[in-house]
């Protein structure tokens, strides 16, 4: 059964997935969620795979119309949920009737909320994904009154023990401020700073309006390298925390430059790169120095936490008869 969706209210919304990777060495960035965590969450919740197309709603309110029953999950930053007005959970599948409106309400913590609908959301991928590419001209942005197909095979349902249309998972999630604890790792260029490396995680940082989707710019303490040797352009990892030559941070983004030629003093430990892609102007930023094994215990923590929901939503969903991981090839382009 196909599902037409019309946006009412787009806001900052787009079509995205994780992102577009095997591409690194044509110069193309990934790209994608900014919050990979959340985005996996929304999936799985309606049964999809974590890669599935997704909505991704940035820092502003989000309406649209159905005109089928579907099955949808909110995530990421704090957002309230309505079904035809009535507030629904954020975090748990929803099963939602025939011509309904859903209103998402951002709150003010954090900057993308995610919607996933059960089944497969039609958009053009580019090498192997829908992820939206402002340098290549690519992307899906979502404007009032557009539609979005989604080819899906939810059927409403009546369970005899549930007494509600919803299931209860409890996935973890994470929380929401404006002051942030960031994890890091010393980056490759860590010893020339002397001293003054200290001030990094001494120091509280404060997002910089001028952030986007390729960097998060911080205004605190200036960094100054005591050699003035140049650094050859070379591959910069998504986290790395480069030192411009004005002195100030940058930690760079899912669609950062592939190669760069600033000094990286540190970068962002992997379990604490959805947070980086939370923060938003005015936030505040405090980093704290983990060692490589810390590190990769928190971000197996995260893989595991992810498998479990996944095996509790496919044992819940196969007790209804609806099927999960389902997918199907995307066009190319």
């Amino acid at each position: 059964m196909n599902a037409n969706l019309t946006v009412l209210v787009s806001g900052r919304a787009a079509i995205t997935d994780l992102g577009r990777f095997g591409s690194a060495h044509l110069g193309i960035p990934s790209n994608g969620a900014s919050d990979q965590y959340g985005a996996r969450v929304a999936n799985i919740l309606v049964g999809n795979v974590d890669s599935a197309p997704l909505i991704q709603i940035t820092a502003a309110d989000f309406s649209f119309r159905t005109d089928v029953p579907i099955l949808l999950a909110v995530t990421g930053a704090p957002a309230r949920l309505f079904v035809d007005g009535v507030e629904v959970p954020s975090w748990s599948p929803v099963c939602v009737p025939a011509s309904a409106r859903i209103d998402l309400r951002m709150s003010g913590f954090g900057m993308h909320a995610y919607l996933a609908v059960k089944g497969v959301m039609s958009t053009e991928f580019f090498r192997g994904s829908c992820a939206p590419d402002s340098l290549l001209a690519l992307g899906c942005s979502l404007q009032p009154g557009g539609s979005i197909e989604i080819e899906s095979d939810y059927r409403p349902f009546v369970h005899p023990y549930l007494p509600q249309p919803l299931f209860a998972f409890s996935p973890h999630i994470p929380t929401f401020a404006h002051a942030w604890n960031l994890d890091i790792l010393a980056g490759p260029e860590a010893g020339q700073f002397g001293d003054s490396i200290n001030e990094l995680t001494e120091s509280n940082f404060t997002v910089d309006a001028r952030s986007d989707h390729v960097g998060t710019r911080l205004d605190g303490p200036t960094f100054n390298r005591a050699i003035r040797t140049e650094i050859l352009s070379r591959g910069v990892p998504l986290g790395a925390i480069e030192v411009p030559p004005s002195g100030a941070l940058i930690a760079l983004q899912r669609g950062r430059p592939i190669t760069a030629g600033y000094p990286v003093i540190a970068v962002v430990a992997r379990a604490s790169r959805d947070a980086l892609g939370q923060l938003r102007p005015g936030d505040s930023v405090q980093f704290h120095f983990v060692t490589r094994a810390s590190a990769l215990e928190k971000n197996d923590a995260v893989h595991s936490r992810l498998d479990t929901l996944r095996q509790r939503v496919s044992l819940a969903f196969d007790s209804v008869g609806m099927t999960f991981g389902t997918t199907k090839e995307s066009v190319q382009l």
